[in-house]
C-alpha cells in the first residue's frame, strides 16, 4: 500500500458500497447514497464546508479500470459530500427535498476546494486487501483490533469531570471493589443514572453531600462519605437497580431511605470542614481507620462472585467466543447459575472446536448415511491427545480426563449436557466452580 494525494475529480464512488444496493453507475450510486443517508449527508457537507475534512481520516482507494481514476473503498459519504459542494448543477439535478437542496447550495457557496485539495488517500493493491481494513473500521471492536468505541465513562471523562464521575472514581479508587466488578464497571456503567440520582438535592442532603461549582463536596470523613456512594455504584453496576428504579425524585428518596445501616453515613460525624471527593486520598482513610484497622481490611478475603476466577485471563481471539467468555466473567454465581451452566457448556464446545480446526482435526466423521458431528466427549479427548503428543504433560488434564470417565464428575460432558436438557437438574455454585477449575487447564492451552 502507498499514500497518494489526489484531486476530488479523480475519485469515483464505489458501486459496491455496502451502504447501498449494487449501483449501475456513478449517478446511480450518488442517488442511492443520498436517499440512504438523507439529512446525515447534508449535515456532513455543511460540516466540511465549515471545518474542512477530518484530519484523522483519509480515503482508502483502489485503482480503477478508468484511466486516471481511483475507486473510493472507504469514504464514499465524504466523497459525495465533496462532489455536491463543488458542483451546484449536480445538486440541482439530483432528486432531493427542497430543504436539502437549499442547504447544500448554501454550503457550496462557502466551500473552497482549494482549501482541502489534494486530499489524502491510501491505495490498496486489490479489493480484498481493502476489505480487511474496512471490516476493522465498521464491524465492531474485534477484541481491540478494530475501532474501540468510547464507553459512557470515557465520554463523560472527555466532556469533563461531572459530580457523578467524581463519585464513581472515588469509589473505584477507595472502595475495595474486586477485579471482576471493576472490569464490569469499566466496560459498561450507567453513569447518566448515577448523575441523575446525585443531581437531586434531597438525595444529596440525605447522604451528606452537596454540589458547588460542579464539585461533589461533603463535610463527612472519607470513610463515612464512601458508604452510600459505594452502595449506589455497586447496585447500579450489578443491575440491582437501574434507571427505571430511580427515575423520579420519589423513587430516589425511597431508595436512599431503604439503605441498610452499614451503607448509611453517620451524619453526626460531620467535621464542619468541606472537602471534595476527588480531593480525598488514601491518607484520609488511613488517619480515620488507624494502622490496625487498615491491616484488617486489607486481609479480608473476597468471595468468588463469578465462575471464572479473577486470576484467569484467557487470550480468546474469536469474537463470538470472547463474548461468551466475557459474560461468564461477569455473571454472578449466586444469581445466574442456569445461565452460567449453559454458557460454560457452549464455551467448552466452541473452544474445543476452535482448537481442532486450528490443528486440522475434523469435527465430524463419515458414516454410510453421511457425515455426522463428533460427540463433545470425543472432541475433548482428541484435543487433549493432540496437546499431549506435542509435549503437554498429561497430568495437566487429570481433572478433565477424570470427568470424561466419571458421569458424576462436575466436568463430565453428561453433567454439562444435563444442565441444558434436563428439567430436573439444577447446578450449584460449587458444581459450577469445580467444573470450571477442572476445565481451566484445557482452556488455558487453547487460548494461550
Amino acid at each position: 500500500m502507498k499514500t497518494k494525494q489526489l484531486k476530488i475529480d479523480s475519485l469515483d464512488l464505489d458501486l459496491e458500497n455496502p451502504r447501498i444496493t449494487l449501483a449501475s453507475d456513478q449517478r446511480d450510486a450518488m442517488r442511492k447514497i443520498l436517499k440512504e443517508q438523507g439529512a446525515k449527508l447534508v449535515n456532513l457537507a455543511e460540516s466540511i464546508a465549515d471545518n474542512g475534512l477530518n484530519p484523522m481520516d483519509r480515503f482508502l482507494i483502489l485503482r480503477s479500470d478508468r484511466a486516471g481514476k481511483f475507486i473510493v473503498l472507504e469514504g464514499n459519504r465524504r466523497l459525495l459530500a465533496l462532489k455536491l459542494l463543488r458542483n451546484a448543477p449536480l445538486v440541482g439535478d439530483l432528486e432531493m427535498s427542497p430543504a436539502y437542496r437549499k442547504r447544500l447550495l448554501a454550503a457550496g457557496r462557502l466551500f473552497k476546494a482549494s482549501s482541502i485539495e489534494p486530499v489524502d488517500c491510501y491505495e490498496v493493491a486489490d479489493r480484498a486487501e481493502g476489505v480487511d481494513w474496512i471490516v476493522r473500521r465498521h464491524t465492531g471492536e474485534h477484541s481491540g483490533r478494530g475501532i474501540v468505541g468510547w464507553s459512557g465513562l470515557a465520554a463523560s471523562r472527555f466532556r469533563g469531570r461531572d459530580p457523578g464521575l467524581q463519585a464513581l472514581d472515588f469509589v473505584l479508587e477507595h472502595g475495595d471493589l474486586d477485579d471482576e466488578l471493576k472490569d464490569q464497571i469499566s466496560a459498561k456503567f450507567p453513569i447518566s443514572t448515577l448523575e441523575r440520582v446525585l443531581a437531586t438535592p434531597t438525595v444529596r442532603r440525605a447522604i451528606g453531600f452537596d454540589i458547588r461549582n460542579n464539585k461533589l463536596e461533603t463535610e463527612l470523613p472519607a470513610a463515612e462519605a464512601l458508604k452510600p456512594l459505594k452502595r449506589l455504584v455497586v447496585d447500579l453496576a450489578t443491575n440491582t437497580i437501574n434507571v427505571s428504579h430511580v427515575k423520579t425524585r420519589k423513587q430516589q428518596e425511597e431508595y436512599i431511605g431503604g439503605l441498610k445501616p452499614a451503607d448509611r453515613p453517620d451524619l453526626t460525624k460531620k467535621t464542619g470542614s468541606v472537602s471534595s471527593v476527588d480531593g480525598m486520598t488514601g491518607q484520609d482513610f488511613t488517619s480515620a481507620l488507624g494502622p490496625a484497622a487498615k491491616k484488617t481490611r486489607a486481609a479480608k478475603s473476597v468471595p468468588r462472585r463469578a465462575v471464572v476466577p479473577k486470576s484467569c485471563r484467557l487470550n480468546v481471539t474469536n469474537s463470538k467466543i470472547l463474548e461468551i467468555y466475557t459474560e461468564l466473567r461477569r455473571l454472578q454465581l449466586s444469581r445466574n447459575p442456569h445461565a452460567i451452566a449453559v454458557l460454560m457448556r457452549v464455551f467448552l464446545e466452541t473452544s474445543v472446536d476452535h482448537y481442532l480446526k486450528s490443528v486440522n482435526i475434523p469435527l465430524n466423521f463419515s458414516t454410510p448415511g453421511g457425515n455426522k458431528d463428533k460427540a463433545l466427549r470425543k472432541k475433548v479427548e482428541e484435543s487433549i491427545d493432540d496437546m499431549v503428543t506435542k509435549g503437554v504433560p498429561k497430568k495437566d488434564f487429570l481433572g478433565i480426563t477424570k470427568g470424561l470417565s466419571d458421569v458424576n464428575h462436575p466436568f463430565s460432558p453428561d453433567i454439562l449436557h444435563a444442565y441444558i436438557h434436563s428439567g430436573f437438574y439444577t447446578p450449584t455454585e460449587r458444581d459450577l466452580t469445580a467444573a470450571w477449575d477442572n476445565g481451566q487447564p484445557l482452556f488455558e492451552r487453547i487460548w494461550i
